[in-house]
Order: C-alpha cells, then sequence, then structure tokens
C-alpha cells in the first residue's frame, strides 16, 4: 500500500512534527526568531494538514447515516475552527505599544488555551462528517497531544507573566475543555 494513503502514515507525521515543535519550544536554548518561525510553520503544515487528510482517506466508516453524519461534524468543525479564529483575534487584540500583554477575558476567561480547544474540535467535527472510524479513534491523541504542549507552555507563560499567570490558573481552572480538562 502507497503510505501516503495509509492513516497512519499521516498521524505519525503529526504526531512527530508535535514532539518537535515540543523539543523546540521547551528547549532552554535561545534560538533565533527564524527557528521558532520555521518551527511554527513546519507545525502548521505538517500537525495540521495531516489531520487534515487523514478522514479523507479509505478507512472504515462510523457507521452513521452520512447526510446526519454531515451536519453533525459539519457543525462540529465549523465549531471548532471558530473557537480557533477567536482565539487568535482575541490574542492578536491583546497586543499593545508592540507588547503583548496576557489575554484573560472572552473566550479566554473559559478556558487558558482556547485555541488548542477548537484544534482538537475541528478534527472530531471532520472525522464525523466524514464516518470516518480511524480518524475519529485518533481524535483523544490529539488532545493527548495538546494538553501535554499545554502543560508545558504554561511553564513558559508563568515564567514571562509571573503572579498574573499564577492568578489566571486559580481563576480559570480547566485548560482546554471547560468542565474537564
Amino acid at each position: 500500500m502507497n503510505p501516503l494513503y495509509d492513516v497512519f502514515f499521516w498521524a505519525t507525521i503529526a504526531t512527530a512534527t508535535m514532539f518537535l515543535e515540543t523539543v523546540v519550544f521547551i528547549s532552554r536554548r535561545r534560538y533565533r526568531r527564524i527557528v521558532y518561525a520555521l518551527a511554527g510553520i513546519s507545525a502548521i503544515i505538517l500537525f495540521e494538514v495531516p489531520r487534515f487528510i487523514i478522514p479523507l482517506l479509505p478507512q472504515p466508516s462510523i457507521g452513521l447515516d452520512p447526510k446526519l453524519a454531515l451536519y453533525i461534524g459539519g457543525g462540529i468543525f465549523a465549531l471548532g475552527i471558530s473557537i480557533m479564529f477567536i482565539s487568535f483575534y482575541q490574542l492578536k487584540t491583546a497586543v499593545q505599544d508592540g507588547k503583548r500583554n496576557l489575554q484573560t477575558s472572552g473566550i479566554y476567561g473559559i478556558v487558558r488555551h482556547p485555541m488548542y480547544m477548537g484544534d482538537v474540535i475541528w478534527p472530531l467535527g471532520w472525522s464525523l462528517a466524514l464516518n470516518a472510524l480511524y480518524a475519529l479513534a485518533l481524535t483523544p491523541l490529539w488532545l493527548i497531544l495538546r494538553l501535554s504542549f499545554s502543560i508545558l507552555e504554561e511553564e513558559k507563560l508563568i515564567e514571562k507573566y509571573g503572579d498574573a499567570y499564577r492568578e489566571y490558573i486559580r481563576r480559570v481552572k480547566k485548560r482546554i475543555i471547560p468542565g474537564v480538562i
């Protein structure tokens, strides 16, 4: 079988990319901005794109009525993408005088990492919309990867924002999923 048609080939690419992004991110070494920019761009291409492709590949069906799957999954997909865009917009509005301030209101007042919430929700919806069993089964992996990254990211955020971020953690208890994680 051609690996380009293999769900697990693409899942491996996405997982390895998240691992490498984590290594660069948590490294105490100071890289040039270009290294961080390239890591971010490669993460978008090699983490997000495979997760978009996976449900399109041949695999067993979830067994839902195709029309129902499309409507439910499409709605969940749209919700996830919307959450990501809202999160991104709210982060951009937190920049004043070229300095990023800690964003704690809006969607950031519900969970500490709403962009990751959207990034876990959209593949769930996409998998349902396309009735893709293996893609749906991989959803917990995406959550675990994002949760792991958020834990490491929070160490950096505490270093950067100090007591303000500790207070934010105390006030907003959940990292990614409201009321759950």
